[in-house]
Parts: structure tokens; sequence; C-alpha cells
């Protein structure tokens, strides 16, 4: 009688399990790590919104004529930002889809328009000459 056992391979129940923790794991890891981007991703956009506001009341608050040159760091994947005359959110930024903006005060915007970001950074011109009651953006550099 001959033995013919051709290419069987034996699995324990402990090396399946490990296998299986090890997937689970690294899921989890995974998952993670996209919640923190996330987070950073709202924190730089939160920033953004923060020191943009600021910027312009400084501004605003001029008595006379006024201009200043700003650069900020932008969300990662942002590819523009844009500028649009809503009373309810003149900012936003754009990706893929349209992010939903806020309304930074005392900003005047005329016409719509977008700025390109670039490594994730933008720049621009605040505006304000001494018979305008709002601060403008000057996409020019």
């Amino acid at each position: 009688m001959v033995n013919n056992k051709k290419g069987q391979m034996k699995i324990s129940f402990g090396m399946i399990f490990s296998i299986i923790l090890i997937i689970a794991f690294l899921g989890f890891a995974f998952f993670a790590i996209q919640k923190i981007l996330d987070t950073q991703n709202n924190v730089i956009q939160k920033k953004f919104y923060d020191s943009l506001g600021n910027d312009v009341n400084k501004i605003w608050k001029e008595g006379t004529s006024a201009s200043k040159k700003v650069e900020y760091i932008t969300p990662r994947g942002a590819k523009k930002l844009c500028f649009e005359n809503d009373p309810s959110q003149n900012v936003y930024f754009y990706s893929d889809h349209s992010d939903i903006g806020e309304l930074i005060p005392h900003l005047e915007i005329n016409q719509d328009f977008c700025i390109e970001i670039v490594d994730s950074k933008v720049s621009f011109i605040l505006v304000k000459t001494s018979g305008d009651p709002l601060v403008k953006v000057n996409s020019k550099k």
C-alpha cells in the first residue's frame, strides 16, 4: 500500500487566527491614519478661514487706504480658492467638487473668480482704497 498524499498542507487554527488578527490590525491602522489626516485637513481649513478673516478685519479697520499681500497654507487636495458674491458664503475651496465655505465679513466680491493653489499655498493681495467701505481681493500677484 502506497501513501499518495500530494500537496497537502496543514495550517493550525492558531496560524489562521493570527493571520486574521494581523489583517484586522492593519485595517484599523489604515482607518485611524485616514481619520487623523482628515482631522488635520479640517484644522488647516479652519485656520485658513480664521487668518483670512483676521487679515480682512485689520485692513477694514484702517481709516485710509491699505494693501497687504497675504499667503496661506491650504488643505490637502484643494485645487482652487474661490470667491463669490453670495450672502451666505463668499469664500470656499474647490477640489473635484465645491466644498462648503465661509462668510468672511467686510469682504467685497463684485464678480465670482478663483485663484489657483500651488504646492498647498495660495497668495493674493487684500486692498482697501480710501473711498471703499469694504476690502477687495486682488488676485494679481
